[in-house]
């Protein structure tokens, strides 16, 4: 993990126009009360040791990072004679004039100061994600239903997506060593030199691997609660459109009877009495009681409107 700003950080190294080592940004920025800039890094280090015996041996050790400081590397060696100044491999703990012969130590020592490298490196990672995790959500435990742009959807997804990455890191570390330890580690506790301080460095390496191990769990534990808050999200939207859902379709078959209402009074009301004034207005119709030729009209529309509405509360009913 490191600060922004990412020109300042990322890999500049391009194949095939993407960049070698990926650099990502620290999700939750914005809902933290730091709101630093930070950004974490994709770095490898491989190691290789060969030889023909204890006496002659060759030690490589690949450390592919680029945080803007690698272009510096000649510090290990500025103001020391040639073959001198600190190791690369151990990460500088300790001088090339004190170098350790037997090649089963320095494979020791090497990874003892590497995994507490990828301590160092994952615990300020993590505690600080962690805690920007844990104010996140303490602000959304009360929020049960996202807003029309998902801005907590997007947000959760993302955090699971770091989470999950996090953890496949660690667990890729746990894991190897888990199997080495079952596998190869015999070849570094059989015909120990006298004195050794061999153990001391495979409990320190085991300690190193175990809070690997502990923040990987923690990472779990986060990120399983995120996947049920979104869980949770994504269960109350779907109520929520699937009520949205049958209101339109009640407000529909709602319109549908009032324009079948309106239908039938149009044809029982409307057209008898246009029809009837239109008849009226003629010349030549001429009734000797026009009133009871009105009456009568009326009452046989009167008629048509009780059949009509009586058909309709009888369908109502059935339908109960």
């Amino acid at each position: 993990m490191r600060r922004g700003p990412l020109a300042g950080t990322e890999d500049p190294r391009l194949i095939r126009g993407k960049r070698l080592r990926k650099t990502e940004p620290l999700p939750l920025r914005y809902q933290s009360t730091d709101r630093e800039d930070l950004y974490y890094h994709e770095a490898q280090t491989s190691s290789l040791s060969w030889g023909a015996d204890e006496w002659f041996w060759t030690e490589l050790c690949l450390v592919d990072t680029y945080f803007g400081s690698e272009e510096k590397h000649k510090t290990y060696f500025t103001g020391c004679q040639e073959g001198d100044g600190f190791d690369p491999p151990v990460g500088g703990r300790f001088r090339m004039t004190t170098p350790r012969f037997d090649p089963r130590e320095y494979f020791l020592l090497k990874l003892r100061f590497r995994t507490e490298q990828a301590v160092t490196e994952y615990s300020a990672l993590i505690e600080t994600f962690n805690s920007r995790m844990d104010e996140y959500a303490r602000t959304i435990r009360r929020v049960f239903e996202d807003d029309n742009k998902r801005t907590n959807t997007r947000t959760i997804s993302d955090v699971i997506e770091t989470a999950q990455l996090f953890i496949d890191g660690i667990s890729g570390i746990t894991d190897a060593w888990d199997t080495f330890s079952r596998t190869e580690l015999v070849i570094f506790t059989t015909y120990l030199p006298e004195r050794s301080t061999w153990p001391t460095y495979i409990n320190i390496i085991i300690r190193n691997v175990a809070e690997l191990d502990r923040l990987r769990k923690l990472l779990l534990i986060r990120r399983d609660h995120f996947k049920f808050k979104l869980d949770s999200l994504h269960t109350v939207s779907s109520l929520s459109q699937t009520y949205t859902g049958n209101l339109q379709a009640e407000t529909a078959v709602n319109q549908g009877n009032d324009l079948k209402i309106l239908t039938k009074m149009t044809v029982y009301v409307a057209f008898p009495l246009l029809f009837t004034t239109a008849l009226f207005s003629m010349d030549f119709v001429r009734p000797k009681y026009p009133w009871a030729v009105f009456f009568g009209v009326s009452a046989d529309i009167v008629g048509e409107l009780y059949d009509c509405f009586a058909a309709e509360l009888k369908e109502s009913v059935d339908e109960v």
